[in-house]
């Protein structure tokens, strides 16, 4: 047999490119099955800008590495993203384009285009930016899990594809509702629903996610990654007929607010991105059901002030 004219190009390992990331995951990988473990530095994920585009950016990583056989994606400690980098938005106005265009794009859409093998997502409870676990064939979550479209209630169009997967996932007017309302649903819900797969005791998501995955081994390598096409399908359809305008339906929106100087801090009435991520902490506090109920006028005007007194009351600091 001759020699090729030009070989393979040579792409990065596992040990190479966990070190790019290793400020925004932990990658673990045994006999094919590599669990992604988001967060920030050494403890749990804090939402920003950087994180934002390090998601999508280690997704279209990990397509490309063909030792990963079957993707876990999880978080780090009880729950899923609840706070904010108060510093992680600081560059947010001067990249606002790459930011809500590219990156806001390339979140969802890398998870069911780029990872052509089975991927479970293993919530260990509650938060935002969900879209990860969501967007993989199974979704796992613990019975305590509450999550949220939070945008409308701070003023801001939902066009980052989470509301677009209530719709989806919910059902057209279930969805439109609780995307245009930001009433939180629970675990039980999301599995009567169709947007869980299993829900199961605090403490066995990721456990029971290593059980399937190792049980998905059993099939040849070839029939699991076709199997995971067709499972990714549906999901490829609605991102390619409605994503982008969603996307660029919540930057132009944005754009409106910021021409007329009505975007700002939480008085204002479209606020900022890291005003509206910063009051999580009580959003999904398992002693505040604020978000659980019908929300009102009176309940979204009032969110700031019963966070900032939560805030006071736990002695937690907030910028």
């Amino acid at each position: 047999m001759g020699k090729p004219m030009a070989d393979y190009v040579k792409l990065p390992k596992l040990d190479e490119y966990k070190e790019w990331f290793k400020d925004f995951a932990d990658l673990h990988r045994e006999d094919g099955i590599l669990q992604v473990t988001w967060k920030t530095n050494d403890g749990p994920m804090y939402w920003s800008g950087m994180a934002h585009r390090a998601m999508s950016q280690l997704t279209r990583t990990l397509s490309m590495d063909h030792e990963n056989e079957i993707i876990i994606f999880t978080h780090y400690g009880e729950d899923w993203m609840i706070e904010s980098d108060p510093n992680g938005w600081e560059t947010y106005t001067q990249e606002r384009f790459n930011h809500q265009y590219f990156d806001d794009t390339n979140l969802i859409k890398n998870m069911v285009f780029d990872l052509d093998v089975p991927t479970i997502g293993a919530m260990p409870g509650s938060g935002f930016h969900w879209d990860s676990a969501m967007l993989c064939d199974i979704t796992l979550m613990a019975e305590d899990t509450r999550i949220e479209v939070p945008h409308a209630q701070g003023g801001l169009v939902p066009g980052d594809g989470m509301g677009l997967m209530f719709q989806h996932y919910l059902g057209t007017k279930r969805g439109n509702y609780y995307m245009m309302s930001s009433r939180q649903v629970n675990a039980q819900q999301m599995l009567e629903w169709g947007m869980a797969s299993e829900v199961l005791p605090k403490g066995k998501v990721l456990n029971r996610a290593w059980e399937i995955a190792r049980m998905l081994k059993v099939m040849p390598y070839e029939n699991r990654c076709i199997m995971s096409d067709l499972a990714k399908r549906p999901l490829q359809k609605l991102i390619v007929d409605n994503l982008k305008l969603h996307t660029v339906s919540e930057q132009y929106a944005t754009m409106i607010q910021i021409d007329k100087g009505d975007l700002g801090d939480p008085e204002a009435p479209q606020q900022d991105e890291k005003y509206i991520s910063r009051v999580n902490a009580w959003r999904y506090d398992s002693e505040v059901d604020n978000m659980m109920k019908p929300q009102t006028a009176e309940s979204w005007l009032n969110m700031p002030k019963l966070a900032h007194e939560y805030f006071e009351k736990k002695g937690i600091e907030k910028e």
